[in-house]
């Protein structure tokens, strides 16, 4: 398995999801890319090509635009392309939500819904977690 995105190494992510990862498999599991969203998906499917489990980090879903070719053109046909002969397991991780204020960057707000358009790819959208508030004491 490894991981790329942006500032998942070191800095483990715009949530630290990553966090102690780089530290404990090191830069050739835990990949710091580029600004560049259609070269972390372009990678991590060469990768899950050639034996590999990439999981990609795309670090807010309204980046995911870039990378959509790839995802939809490449990685979810070439298993049709080659006749069964490659398969294209990865992972793409892209964040949405959590708390951070402001509208979508780019058009594309809604990016869980352009992905589950399609037939065969997999959306999944975990529900907020429940933010717990310090409650006064109950007495029983």
């Amino acid at each position: 398995v490894v991981v790329l995105g942006e500032d998942i190494g070191i800095n483990g992510g715009v949530f630290r999801a990553t966090l102690g990862l780089f530290d404990k498999y090191g830069p050739t599991r835990v990949i710091d890319s580029p600004l560049a969203e259609l070269s972390i998906v372009a990678v991590g499917i060469g990768a899950a090509m050639n034996g590999l489990r990439p999981i990609c980090e795309i670090q807010f879903a309204d980046f995911i635009q870039p990378a959509y070719n790839q995802i939809v053109n490449e990685a979810a046909r070439m298993y049709y392309r080659t006749g069964g002969t490659f398969t294209v397991p990865m992972v793409i991780r892209t964040p949405y939500g959590g708390g951070i204020g402001g509208g979508p960057i780019m058009p594309a707000g809604a990016a869980g819904a352009l992905r589950a358009l399609r037939r065969d790819h997999s959306a999944m959208a975990p529900t907020m977690p429940i933010i717990r508030t310090p409650t006064a004491a109950v007495s029983t």
